[in-house]
């Protein structure tokens, strides 16, 4: 009997911490808010990644992939990815008063032990609400 569902639907919702971004990378102990990470034996699909501007102000929003672990080259020495390392996948996109944003266009992968990122640039914490959509599916 297996101990993780084969597949499990999942919710995260969080208010989004402001922050800054310093060199390309995000700065984790300015306020980006780590929103979800895969669990050990799971990899996951974020279907859907939508902000919810809840001020009176446009806001900006930072949507990033933390690679947790590195990828080591293929056979023809492509793909080689470090470990601890963030990729946008959106950056400082302006989202109007009062209005949604997707920031992800497509769906992500998000493997074992890698995590999803995001902050915004108001003014006041907790202006702009991050909701995503994921599949958890147990690896073999």
């Amino acid at each position: 009997m297996a101990l993780i569902p084969l597949n499990k639907f999942v919710t995260k919702t969080t208010k989004l911490n402001t922050g800054t971004a310093v060199d390309g990378y995000a700065t984790v102990a300015v306020g980006t808010s780590t929103v979800y990470t895969a669990p050990i034996g799971v990899t996951s699909i974020v279907l859907m990644a939508q902000v919810s501007n809840l001020s009176t102000q446009t806001q900006t929003v930072s949507f990033v992939h933390h690679r947790n672990r590195p990828v080591l080259a293929d056979a023809q020495g492509n793909g080689a990815q470090p470990g601890n390392s963030d990729s946008y996948l959106v950056k400082d996109f302006a989202i109007p008063a009062g209005d949604a944003g997707t920031v992800l266009s497509g769906k992500l992968i998000v493997e074992s032990l890698d995590s999803v990122r995001a902050y915004s640039s108001g003014v006041n914490s907790g202006t702009c609400q991050l909701v995503l959509s994921i599949l958890e599916t147990a690896n073999n």
